[in-house]
């Protein structure tokens, strides 16, 4: 049965990528066009896009290899991993000594993408865990990656204005976004107090690579009837965390 939902120009390339990741430099374009039974017209169109993409490579003599993007994509498809495993290691310490809610989150477009969570040994708990999305412009983990990035870079991942409202408290504007991105570049961390979900804040930190841009981001949620007494200490270990996470990535 064909699948329902088809591309066939990407069935191509995984085909191609296959054949090259287990017969690297040996495929020229006509051989592959037979063994893969793909026009060499069609085939040709495929190779130019993924080398102008650096999927592929092509030596002297027009055979074809990986290129240094997949090895890109290796290397972060293990990091993930490893960033995780660590985050969990880290990150429990600090749970236990602020008995709250540590979390670990990516951007994804203009979403938080959280990744994984130590909870804390509390009754009142956030919904939020690995696998859910968020908007970023709504919560500290957002606002904390985004700082990272620049000002162009970010509007072109806003959404309309205005942005959708979760609570009385979500901004709902590029405006009032910059003015809090602008004091996050100036503290190192993140707010949302009550952004998303009534009854929480959250203190978020940026995981940076070498360049400056983050690579994922760390956060505390406390229940506001906490805020006011713990929120100094969690922006010092959050700032720590995303340090100690920031040497392994």
């Amino acid at each position: 049965m064909e699948p329902k939902y088809n591309v066939p120009a990407l069935e191509r390339a995984n085909a191609v990528l296959q054949l090259l990741a287990e017969e690297p430099l040996k495929w020229k374009l006509s051989e592959l066009s037979r063994h893969l039974n793909i026009s060499k017209s069609t085939l040709f169109s495929l190779l130019q896009s993924l080398e102008r993409l650096n999927w592929i490579i092509r030596d002297r003599s027009d055979t074809y290899a990986l290129g240094p993007a997949m090895g890109s994509f290796g290397n972060a498809y293990f990091r993930q991993y490893t960033i995780i495993e660590e985050f969990q290691r880290f990150a429990r310490p600090v749970m236990q000594r602020l008995q709250e809610c540590i979390q670990l989150a990516e951007l994804d477009g203009n979403e938080v993408l959280y990744l994984s969570k130590v909870e804390a040994p509390s009754p009142v708990q956030m919904v939020s865990g690995p696998g859910v999305r968020l908007p970023a412009y709504a919560t500290g983990l957002g606002k904390a990656m985004l700082s990272t990035r620049s000002n162009d870079q970010i509007n072109q991942l806003l959404p309309a204005e205005p942005f959708r409202k979760y609570t009385d408290y979500t901004i709902d504007s590029a405006k009032s976004l910059f003015i809090d991105i602008e004091k996050v570049r100036q503290t190192g961390y993140a707010t949302d107090i009550q952004e998303v979900v009534m009854g929480f804040g959250c203190i978020a930190a940026p995981i940076k690579k070498l360049n400056g841009e983050a690579a994922a981001a760390v956060s505390c949620s406390i229940p506001i009837h906490h805020w006011e007494t713990k929120k100094e200490q969690a922006a010092k270990e959050m700032l720590q965390l995303a340090s100690q996470l920031a040497s392994i990535i």
